[in-house]
């Protein structure tokens, strides 16, 4: 994430340091426009950026490390774009300040080109998406925000989207047309104009969506309902992937892991704990019969793509899902399971919903040792205290809670494991 991100903006400054014209009277109002341009250029990459992600496109799922990971850097990008752009909006309101204290040398007139009927247009769309975006930023980063008003809402950036396209591509410098920074700006604005379109219509994911009837409905206790569905078509999947289920059309979709391995015959299962209000109240609204939109699979939340000797897997509640499905799509090959140490941390036996399942299926692989961890009993689980008992050159598998997650980040950090041996399943869809 961290490298995608530094990579759109130093294209930004590159392009920007390409086209700053001679300094030959460079004080403060010169400054002032040429960061206007740098902050704008880096806001508007990183807006196209979140556009391209937002549409899931599976060829990048490859390179960003999955699905889920591609939804952290669609955080951060808008995140980065909106405070960019806020700074962008701040240098162009500076322009009163500088008055005070400094005379504003004379523009040079503008050379005419048809843009320039939709500056003021331009200019309105641009001050008016600034509030728009830093509305939705403080709505995101407000968690307790429901989910189906903020999905709404997110999808509403398509249209803001669209608006800073004309503000973009008006605006920019005559003169950037004949340089990168021009040709970056109309190529990027070609590509989020296309996504935004896709947002606009319905069609994302349409390539990956598939009707499916729930087929049997059960309460495992503690809270989890699994649902088992039949999906309709040519359906594959990978253990350890997941998918997004439609359950109500008002609501829209929901991401769950897939917590079976792929059969051949459709059949995906789903274990989905009540965390919120929405999940809470799915086992009264979810019954066998009931069709559904099943669209995935996403992710490569994959053990086999490890060549590290010993593997730690550490499966924390309801995140247990992803290791049963490795588990089952072992059954037939035990002779290819890696030497594992699988740790399932639950607070007592009541929530240890997964503990026989993971029982009966570790029987069978003899490489697999099953740990499990009841935290009233025997006190918190300490990140230390796992990754001790496995080899230095180990590397760790989680699915959990993300304070759980990061404690075994800092764990392996403390011991000098290197941080490209953890894997984790993220689940932060905003």
């Amino acid at each position: 994430m961290k490298k995608t991100l530094w990579a759109t903006g130093l294209l930004a400054l590159v392009a920007w340091l390409w086209a700053l014209p001679p300094a030959t009277a460079a004080n403060a109002w010169w400054w002032r426009q040429q960061l206007i341009l740098l902050s704008g250029l880096g806001a508007w990459l990183l807006m196209s950026l979140i556009m391209v992600l937002a549409v899931r496109p599976a060829w990048l799922e490859r390179p960003l490390g999955g699905l889920d990971k591609m939804y952290r850097l669609h955080k951060w990008a808008g995140i980065g774009a909106i405070v960019l752009a806020l700074v962008h909006y701040g240098l162009d309101l500076s322009k009163g300040l500088l008055l005070l204290f400094l005379e504003r040398p004379v523009k040079p007139p503008r050379a005419e080109w048809w843009l320039n009927a939709f500056r003021d247009v331009a200019k309105d769309f641009g001050e008016w998406s600034v509030w728009l975006l830093a509305a939705m930023l403080v709505i995101t980063l407000w968690q307790r925000f429901p989910y189906h008003w903020w999905r709404v809402l997110h999808k509403v950036l398509a249209l803001v989207y669209l608006a800073l396209a004309l503000h973009a591509v008006v605006l920019a410098p005559p003169a950037w047309w004949q340089q990168p920074a021009g040709w970056i700006v109309g190529l990027s604005a070609l590509a989020g104009t296309w996504c935004a379109v896709l947002s606009l219509a319905g069609r994302i994911g349409g390539a990956r969506r598939h009707g499916a009837r729930v087929t049997a409905v059960q309460d495992r206790g503690a809270g989890v309902l699994e649902v088992t569905c039949q999906v309709q078509g040519r359906w594959r999947h990978r253990a350890g992937q997941f998918a997004f289920i439609t359950f109500e059309r008002g609501e829209g979709h929901h991401p769950f892991t897939i917590s079976n391995a792929d059969g051949g015959q459709g059949e995906v299962r789903f274990a989905i704990k009540a965390l919120g209000d929405y999940t809470a109240r799915l086992a009264e609204r979810v019954h066998a019969g009931q069709e559904v939109t099943v669209e995935g699979p996403y992710g490569r939340f994959d053990f086999r793509r490890d060549s590290a000797p010993e593997q730690v897997w550490v499966a924390a509640g309801i995140g247990a899902t992803p290791f049963v499905a490795w588990l089952e799509s072992l059954q037939d090959a035990p002779d290819q399971a890696p030497r594992v140490q699988l740790h399932y941390c639950v607070r007592n036996a009541g929530e240890a919903v997964f503990a026989e399942r993971l029982q009966a299926l570790c029987a069978g692989l003899p490489s697999i040792t099953l740990k499990i961890h009841h935290s009233d009993d025997a006190g918190q689980v300490r990140a230390d205290d796992l990754l001790a008992q496995a080899s230095p050159g180990a590397s760790v598998w989680f699915c959990g809670p993300q304070g759980f997650g990061l404690a075994l980040r800092e764990a392996m950090q403390r011991l000098g494991r290197p941080a490209g041996r953890f894997h984790q399943e993220l689940f932060q869809m905003r």
